[in-house]
């Protein structure tokens, strides 16, 4: 019994040491821009078995395990920049861009956005961002005409003032909704791909209902939704859980010890 003890302290041991690392992750990213806090969900083990009545065959599992980290999908806290190209979503959806190079398609709530050269609006990793089509956002004006400013509606609308004050809708941003983003799969940097568990794909603009699609912010980005008193507590709980599975680790070694020393005694 006492080598059953150790080994479901043991599952205890990776639990919560995984679990702290979700929370440690947490508090780091405090303050990265758009990052959403993650939640870890704890399960029962069929490892091993220990009997609920002794008179029958009935069992229940030993041990733990993390069955899966979700995310908490809740707006972060709004980060005044007054700079027309920083965008943030105020509900549900993410920004698409695209890799010019490789094609690759990204997806992010980091709207630290910023034009090139070439007159592209890209992301802060030189993607370029796209509308609901698919297509980059290019915001250079046509020739013979200049720009004296833009501003983005809430509806993702790119709106450039001509020298003659007159102002025109150039493009929208696009908007892409996932009945389950908790599955995107993060590749650094704010960026994340689709995964098997994120879902179906709706691509869509700014404040569409049916979608879900929340509506656009300008001049603003979004902070990081992590509570830190949360964090601190749960950290508290899951070391002293920890601590839990070491002491019944060395109790069950103690046990050990004894049936040898009375097997040899």
């Amino acid at each position: 019994m006492s080598a059953n003890m150790m080994y479901t302290a043991i599952s205890g041991l990776d639990t919560f040491n995984e679990a702290l690392s979700v929370v440690s992750n947490n508090i780091a990213n405090a303050n990265t821009t758009a990052y959403k806090s993650q939640t870890v969900d704890f399960g029962n083990l069929v490892s091993g078995f220990m009997p609920t009545v002794y008179t029958d065959n009935t069992a229940q599992g030993v041990g733990s395990a993390i069955l899966d980290t979700s995310s908490d999908q809740s707006t972060g806290t709004e980060i005044q920049t007054n700079v027309w190209s920083d965008l943030m979503i105020q509900g549900g959806g993410y920004f698409e861009v695209q890799n010019p190079t490789s094609a690759a398609d990204y997806y992010t709530r980091d709207g630290s956005f910023e034009v090139n050269s070439s007159g592209f609006l890209t992301d802060m990793n030189s993607n370029e961002v796209l509308n609901a089509a698919g297509k980059a956002i290019n915001v250079n004006p046509p020739t013979g005409t200049t720009y004296t400013g833009y501003s983005v509606d809430q509806y993702g609308n790119v709106i450039a003032t001509e020298a003659n004050g007159t102002q025109v809708s150039i493009a929208q941003i696009g908007v892409t909704t996932f009945s389950n983003p908790s599955g995107l799969i993060s590749e650094g940097n704010n960026m994340l791909t689709t995964g098997p568990n994120s879902g179906s794909v709706t691509p869509t603009t700014a404040g569409n209902v049916s979608s879900q699609a929340g509506t656009i912010i300008s001049g603003a980005l979004e902070g990081s939704n992590v509570d830190l008193t949360q964090q601190m507590v749960d950290l508290i709980n899951y070391q002293a859980d920890y601590q839990a599975n070491s002491k019944s680790i060395v109790t069950g070694d103690n046990l050990l010890q004894t049936v040898v020393n009375l097997i040899t005694g």
